[in-house]
């Protein structure tokens, strides 16, 4: 798909995926796979044998994948089914992967304790690698594919345009959840001058870069919102909690700004429905604090962009 198609796929994408669930999860991670990964094998369940605790297999690449797609994302479950399907995989699979690959249906990204059981899982299994694949690793291969293929597989069709438009009504609940979410007194930090090339030394991906550029036009309805609320330090003090959520997820990822955004976004929902007008109002008030210096830092003053200045001559 062309950049913009890639990028007015995101937000239909993530509320698709929170409909995905169980069977129907399995049956779209099946066609998806058909389509990505020559040499895929579905695996689908038979009789009184099961699945042989496969929901797939990658013959070319040696990797077995295992779906849990629950209506409920929850950490315990989840490592719980993880385990359980590396220990089925290796009595009945034994000798036909190399690497166990755990596909999960959470939008909000990975559990730290998933992540955890990942790696002692590394440390019990030497001979065999293990991966994670979730929203993004899916929204990113569907962006390699042709259009049509893309809109067959989802069943539904994109909109010829990266769609931005949105008023504050779409905003307005999750600045509500925000300011129930807010930190006070000693932790609020004044932000501060954002610098031009923060976008580009934040090591986004180009999509990402340009979804929150698009986003920053908004930036000045959030601030007229913040100016007519009679508690005058409401917007300081959610900055405060947004920035604090930053360098947690920072600290964690430091090797990984996607997956930084991805927590600050998870952070972010809430419990609020699941839909496209949803994600752009999330990514609108994500800008907005970018915008503002609140989350991801600004560049070194002595910093070059040299992919930049290799594009200017």
């Amino acid at each position: 798909m062309e950049f913009y198609e890639r990028l007015a796929l995101r937000p239909l994408f993530w509320a698709q995926l929170h409909e995905l669930t169980g069977n129907a999860f399995e049956q779209f991670f099946h066609d998806y796979m058909c389509l990505t990964t020559p040499g895929f094998v579905d695996v689908r369940t038979h009789g009184n044998i099961g699945d042989l605790s496969s929901d797939g297999l990658s013959l070319h690449e040696k990797k077995l994948y295992a779906c849990y797609a629950p209506e409920s994302p929850n950490a315990d479950a989840a490592i719980r089914k993880f385990k359980g399907d590396v220990a089925g995989a290796l009595q009945k699979r034994h000798g036909q992967f190399e690497t166990f690959v755990f596909v999960h249906n959470d939008v909000r990204g990975t559990h730290p304790e998933i992540s955890q059981a990942l790696a002692e899982a590394r440390n019990d299994h030497s001979s065999l690698q293990f991966e994670l694949m979730g929203m993004r690793h899916l929204r990113d291969g569907l962006g390699r594919l042709d259009r049509p293929d893309v809109e067959s597989l989802l069943r539904l069709q994109l909109p010829l345009q990266h769609d931005v438009t949105m008023g504050l009504p779409e905003m307005e609940d999750l600045l509500g959840y925000l300011a129930t979410q807010r930190v006070g007194g000693p932790d609020v930090v004044p932000a501060g001058a954002v610098s031009g090339k923060k976008l580009r030394y934040s090591q986004l991906s180009q999509e990402t870069q340009t979804e929150l550029r698009d986003a920053m036009k908004h930036s000045a309805v959030i601030e007229d919102y913040y100016e007519a609320r009679i508690d005058v330090i409401e917007r300081d003090e959610v900055a405060a909690r947004f920035h604090a959520e930053y360098l947690d997820a920072a600290q964690e990822m430091p090797d990984d700004p996607e997956e930084v955004l991805f927590r600050l976004r998870k952070f972010l929902a809430g419990s609020s429905a699941a839909r496209a007008a949803k994600y752009r109002a999330q990514t609108a008030i994500l800008a907005f604090f970018f915008q503002t210096c609140d989350i991801f830092r600004n560049p070194p003053q002595d910093w070059q962009d040299h992919e930049y200045e290799v594009n200017t001559l």
